[in-house]
């Protein structure tokens, strides 16, 4: 168990969406950063909680094929693939689906006790916070992540004057993710009207108007926002860079001297650098470049018994 999440938790990452204010005919989930869709960072994210059972991703019919090949390509693991509806409320409630009906050639999931709902372009999500928001939404029904209001909120008159302004300091900014036991939630989306689900954006709402369940606020880091125009896909490239200049990746054969080495170095470096990761890897004991230059990071350690193992 994760730091006290010891009740079983799935997570609904909807991604059905056309990203019309991208401008771009892509839909921005399946835009490359880096030469990978942004969607499979997010797939990530929730791959490395491992105390998330199913990862349940909600795609338009069209891109099934796509996210199933970069599902493959990648690796993904835990990854449910479901078919979306036309907006994205009805999107989520075809995920949350998976776990109470059967779908065709598709197996019928096991309920969590909290699910976790978080969009597919929020590709900078921490396990941390996951946990947080899923224990808060255990003891308290449902719970969001929320960040300060950058700006001041005013409404306008119908004349297109100024009407009023919000007190900044009393409101703040709904993120994702957003967690609630299963029960509530689906409940919830079983009471929507037509409305709710072709105009309704706000799950938390959701839950506080159908089940009255009131939300636990969660105050998130700043790089929860969402990638929505041209510009965040920039952003986005620049943090990842960022994050990958503090990673080490130490490739290690599988013999049991550079094996040994290689988890000495882990634990001398580990003071100084964010995320170090050993692989065991090559084929019997020998390193290969491709092996290194197939892994996303910009610093390598490789270990070798000898000169003849690193054959480039």
């Amino acid at each position: 168990h994760f730091e006290g999440v010891n009740f079983s938790v799935s997570a609904v990452l909807p991604a059905a969406g056309c990203g019309e204010r991208m401008g771009v005919p892509t839909p921005k989930q399946f835009c490359d950063i880096l030469t990978r869709p942004l969607i499979s960072y997010t797939m990530q994210a929730f791959e490395k909680a491992q105390w998330i059972k199913d990862i349940v991703v909600v795609a338009a019919r069209e891109n099934t094929d796509f996210m199933k090949s970069v599902v493959c390509k990648y690796g993904h693991q835990r990854i449910t693939l479901v078919e979306g509806g036309s907006t994205r409320h009805r999107s989520i409630f075809l995920g949350l689906k998976a776990f109470t009906e059967t779908q065709s050639c598709l197996p019928l999931l096991s309920k969590p006790k909290v699910v976790i709902i978080h969009d597919a372009v929020r590709p900078f999500v921490e396990e941390d916070l996951l946990s947080r928001v899923a224990i808060a939404a255990h003891k308290s029904g449902a719970a969001g992540a929320i960040r300060p209001l950058v700006s001041t909120v005013i409404a306008a008159s119908p004349s297109g004057f100024l009407d009023h302004s919000l007190e900044r300091a009393r409101y703040r900014a709904s993120e994702m993710p957003q967690a609630f036991l299963f029960d509530i939630i689906y409940e919830a989306y079983r009471c929507c009207s037509d409305s709710d689900f072709e105009y309704g954006t706000e799950c938390l709402h959701l839950a506080q108007q159908y089940c009255n369940s009131s939300a636990k606020l969660i105050e998130g880091p700043p790089d929860l926002w969402k990638v929505t125009y041209k510009r965040d896909l920039y952003a986005a490239e620049s943090l990842f860079k960022e994050m990958l200049t503090e990673q080490v990746w130490i490739f290690a054969g599988t013999g049991h001297h550079t094996s040994y080495l290689g988890n000495l170095l882990q634990d001398a470096m580990q003071a100084t650098v964010k995320t170090i990761k050993v692989v065991s890897t090559g084929i019997h004991g020998n390193l290969c470049l491709k092996d290194v230059l197939s892994v996303p990071c910009y610093n390598f350690v490789c270990i070798a018994t000898n000169s003849s193992s690193m054959q480039e």
